[in-house]
């Protein structure tokens, strides 16, 4: 039997369990109150029925939304080409002034310093050089006398990309993601790695067209050129028939010594040493960085990120710890700190 028919059998108890007066005033003063006690009972019950409505829609309602949140979560993890949030793009040091010139506005970059928006075009003087890494773990090493717009690289319309303008620019790719790609666009190509280390240079003296100039250290390389494509390997070259030789100087010497350079030249020029040298970190300790290992800062610090990236998040982290005892003043000291401290977050919360 229903709750309703039990609720009824039992407001209509009192009329089946005692005697009913006949008296017809007495009959109709009974039956005021009955009515009155049925017709509230009656609205408390219809109030009751809807509020278990309202519970039964709000409840199902919630279970609606948890189900798509975690729906919504899963698909975004399975995307393999989901990106970092935010790409801090860090300025390692030069050889000369580099500065970063935005419209019409330009300002010297320092060493160490992180780029955390659009710095527009990385520009180098002619004797010079540069080095930036970012925390993907792309390392870009600058001529002489270059211009490379980083747009490409930030910024909602990111396209992974950079653009050389003007002179040399040595790239070194860690390994993407599947469907990832990284590329270098110049004036008449496009190169597309995967992951790979490789130069390219704009010589604007050169006839139109055949401006550009592609070689591959390391893996394989596509150079896209009007409507035809080129495949390059470990140690070939495409668009490099003038002679390279004229060009060596634009060839980044960061990774060598930078400082020894830099005073060679103003030893034989006369003129003070012009070298941005990377600022100690932190700066009360009084330790200068160790001039020449800028090379090996860089490859551990890209190894890291790259490893972070494809969940090795042990063998990042001991790389990171190496990077940091060996080099504690390195200009990438604090991007290796920040990594460190994002991989030991995400396994504290697994």
């Amino acid at each position: 039997m229903s709750d309703d028919a039990s609720e009824v059998r039992r407001l209509l108890g009192a009329l089946r369990d005692r005697p009913v007066s006949v008296d017809p005033e007495r009959l109709a003063a009974r039956r005021e109150r009955v009515v009155a006690v049925l017709k509230r009972d009656v609205r408390t019950l219809a109030a009751a029925r809807a509020a278990r409505r309202q519970r039964r829609v709000g409840y199902l309602a919630l279970g609606l939304a948890a189900a798509a949140g975690v729906v919504f979560g899963v698909h975004r993890l399975a995307q393999p080409g989901t990106a970092p949030p935010a790409l801090v793009i860090t300025f390692v040091g030069s050889v000369g002034q580099a500065t970063a010139r935005s419209n019409a506005n330009s300002r010297p970059l320092h060493a160490g310093e992180s780029l955390l928006g659009d710095p527009g075009e990385i520009e180098t003087v002619t004797d010079g050089s540069a080095e930036l890494v970012t925390s993907a773990g792309l390392g870009l090493e600058l001529g002489g006398g270059t211009r490379v717009s980083l747009t490409g690289l930030v910024g909602a319309a990111a396209r992974n990309q950079v653009e050389l303008k003007q002179g040399y620019l040595n790239c070194s790719v860690p390994h993407l993601l599947e469907g990832q790609r990284f590329s270098v666009q110049t004036p008449d190509a496009r190169v597309v790695v995967h992951g790979t280390v490789f130069s390219v240079r704009v010589d604007a003296s050169r006839a139109r067209g055949s401006e550009t100039c592609v070689e591959v250290t390391d893996g394989v390389v596509i150079v896209q050129h009007g409507d035809r494509e080129t495949a390059l390997n470990r140690g070939e070259r495409w668009g490099c028939e003038a002679s390279a030789s004229a060009h060596a100087e634009q060839r980044p010497a960061l990774s060598a010594n930078p400082g020894a350079a830099a005073s060679a030249a103003s030893a034989s020029s006369g003129q003070p040493n012009d070298v941005d040298e990377p600022r100690a970190a932190p700066r009360n300790t009084g330790r200068t960085p160790q001039r020449g290992t800028l090379g090996e800062e860089r490859r551990l610090l890209q190894d890291a990120l790259a490893a972070e990236r494809t969940g090795q998040t042990e063998r990042a982290q001991s790389l990171l710890n190496q990077l940091l005892a060996r080099y504690p003043s390195s200009p990438l000291a604090p991007e290796a700190r920040r990594a460190s401290s994002r991989i030991a977050s995400a396994s504290a919360g697994k």
